[in-house]
């Protein structure tokens, strides 16, 4: 099962293209909120989490983009830099990391 980025942002195209605009500046505004934090391993720590979060969505929001070129390509249509794909994957393991907690959580639970 895809990701149906048109059932996050249902509605006419042009309420649907502003909300999804609206979207990213407010997660632009999350991302400078975190360069005003004083201590720099909390300001890295929150820019990583941030910026992997934004990653995951940019990659939902460009399937289009990403089924349109071609397998065997020179053309470097979509890309992630360096950054990107470190925080993605930090955010990956993050994420099995509470899930592992979650199930040990319900195990003690029982």
């Amino acid at each position: 099962m895809h990701f149906d980025e048109s059932s996050m942002f249902a509605g006419h195209k042009i309420e649907s293209k502003t909300l999804k605009e609206e979207f990213r500046l407010h997660f632009k505004n999350i991302s400078r909120v975190m360069d005003c934090v004083g201590c720099s391993k909390c300001r890295l720590w929150g820019t990583l989490q941030t910026q992997g979060l934004g990653t995951a969505l940019r990659i939902l929001f460009s399937e289009k983009e990403i089924e349109k070129l071609p397998e065997n390509s020179p053309s470097k249509g979509f890309q992630l830099t360096r950054q990107e794909i470190v925080a993605l994957l930090n955010g990956f393991a993050s994420s099995i990391k509470e899930l592992h907690n979650f199930r040990t959580l319900l195990k003690d639970q029982s």
